[in-house]
């Protein structure tokens, strides 16, 4: 049984979820990026959807969303308290909600979760800190700084999985079948090497290795994916890249890549993945493109040709020509 007092990591089997998994550095960051990732999820989708439960008494995706900024929010305070003193009493924690259904803004919304998000990155990154402070709660438990941290990385990301597997039900975001063109694996750097099938852990593809650690790795990189026809209307331009070369796991064709977008799930193989976060290219890539210009796959720069991370939802193997089913 896990818990917050810095003695047993949480873990969780709805999600994935597993804090020994996680640095201060990725918790760090995948606040950075909360804005960022539900901006992107929800963009394009009605107001109506997002306010509309998909079911009696589960919570919109905006519910979910303003209830995420607000537990970051108490999260945040709950660890600047322990980290400024140890053995801090800690303030009984109120609990709230409302029963029935909210209407809410979305820009309000968003704007919230990138603001809560920033302030705790900053907190996180705010140098060296006493993380191994606990606090003291009312009931006689106890709660280390660390502990909480990667307890609020947990709470997020399991809001953005129950937002994600709603809006699938809804039938929002987008859809399409494909078919896995390579596998690809390295001992690290790149390119990675074709491979005819690999089994898939929470970790991502066995056999294959980061050689960059620092910016590679982090639990919602475990599977890097590239569409093949973005890699052959690159090929068409004169850079001479080719699948595996910029070091995506799995090279898949038949899908609408220009719509992919964080939260969008897929069936591969008898794997369950879903799409977290653009893969930032650097210049290791650069050999890939005639003038050097690895921004050339930058979401930021030009969107729709960038390859794509995403979590393992579902452990399992996948092999090539295995079916790729988006949105399923």
């Amino acid at each position: 049984m896990s818990s917050l007092d810095g003695t047993v990591p949480e873990h969780c089997d709805e999600c994935g979820f597993d804090a020994r998994r996680w640095r201060l550095s990725d918790v760090a960051d995948l606040f950075g990026a909360l804005g960022w990732w539900w901006r992107e999820a929800l963009a394009g989708i009605p107001s109506e959807t997002l306010n509309r439960r998909p079911a009696e008494g589960v919570w919109s995706a905006l519910e979910y969303g303003s209830h995420s900024s607000l537990v970051t929010a108490v999260n945040r305070y709950g660890a600047e308290l322990i980290l400024g003193q140890d053995r801090i009493g800690l303030p009984e924690i109120p609990e709230g909600g409302e029963d029935g259904p909210s209407q809410f803004d979305m820009e309000s919304v968003l704007v919230d979760l990138a603001r809560e998000g920033r302030g705790l990155e900053r907190l996180v990154k705010g140098g060296d800190r006493p993380w191994a402070n606990v606090g003291a709660l009312p009931s006689g438990g106890l709660i280390q700084a660390a502990a909480l941290v990667t307890h609020a990385a947990h709470d997020a990301t399991h809001h953005m999985f129950d937002v994600s597997r709603n809006l699938k039900a809804m039938g929002a975001g987008p859809s399409g079948r494909g078919t896995v063109i390579q596998v690809n694996t390295s001992a690290g750097g790149v390119p990675k090497q074709a491979a005819p099938r690999a089994e898939v852990d929470r970790n991502g593809l066995a056999g294959d290795h980061q050689a960059d650690a620092k910016h590679h790795g982090r639990p919602f990189q475990a599977v890097c994916l590239w569409s093949s026809e973005v890699i052959a209307g690159l090929a068409q331009e004169g850079h001479p890249i080719a699948p595996g070369c910029a070091g995506e796991n799995l090279t898949v064709s038949g899908l609408p890549w220009a719509e992919m977008r964080p939260g969008a799930a897929l069936q591969v193989g008898s794997c369950e993945l879903e799409i977290s976060f653009p893969a930032v290219p650097c210049a290791k890539q650069s050999r890939w493109f005639t003038d050097g210009d690895f921004k050339r796959i930058s979401h930021d720069d030009h969107p729709g040709w960038a390859r794509w991370y995403a979590w393992v939802r579902q452990p399992g193997t996948i092999s090539v020509d295995d079916r790729v089913v988006l949105g399923s």
